[in-house]
């Protein structure tokens, strides 16, 4: 299926390149807890977003699809423009077709995972970071865990309270929010 050019978002590409641009804050740790109305498999959360250069009312959400770590998708979204979404981060679905007509053929497939942002023609694309592109390190970025810093660190988002990486928490129904210690407590104690 061929990507439309955004005609709205094409007459205000300046604002929208500033404001992904310009620094922009988070609450965190951000809780994947909820679940995503139109899709009982799925958490979800949704987070007001701070902008040094605001645009519009502007959120981060955070989707794990079928409570699985490894298939999540994150957005910058902004009511600043129909389309709303600003960028996303896709570690799921597979292969995302590139079908622009300044695309060469050859150009138009984009593995997961992947980034999708606007380009200067309004065309709403995927593409991969050097990052993406090496397998070792992309191989690591499917899960939330990791990806959701990489997103952050390619949408400009740090923590509200001291600038550093957000951080992301995934909470399943019936599953304790506790890491597994091996440690025994009691080593190296004589008795």
């Amino acid at each position: 299926m061929k990507i439309k050019q955004d005609r709205e978002l094409l007459g205000m590409i300046d604002k929208y390149n500033s404001f992904l641009q310009a620094e922009k804050r988070i609450c965190t740790p951000v809780i994947v807890s909820k679940t995503k109305g139109n899709h009982e498999a799925s958490l979800y959360a949704k987070e007001v977003l701070f902008s040094t250069e605001p645009w519009g009312n502007t959120f981060v959400t955070c989707e794990v699809r079928n409570r699985d770590n490894k298939d999540c998708s994150l957005q910058i979204l902004s009511d600043a423009f129909k389309a709303a979404v600003v960028l996303r981060y896709d570690t799921g679905g597979g292969t995302h077709k590139n079908d622009a007509p300044h695309i060469p053929l050859a150009e138009q497939s984009v593995t997961t995972p992947h980034f999708h942002k606007y380009d200067s023609n309004g065309y709403f694309l995927a593409y991969k970071t050097d990052l993406l592109n090496d397998p070792k390190q992309a191989e690591h970025l499917f899960d939330i865990e990791f990806g959701f810093p990489y997103f952050c660190q390619e949408g400009n988002v740090c923590a509200n309270d001291n600038h550093s990486v957000p951080e992301v928490r995934v909470f399943y129904d019936g599953v304790l929010p506790f890491e597994f210690d091996n440690t025994d407590p009691l080593e190296g104690i004589n008795f």
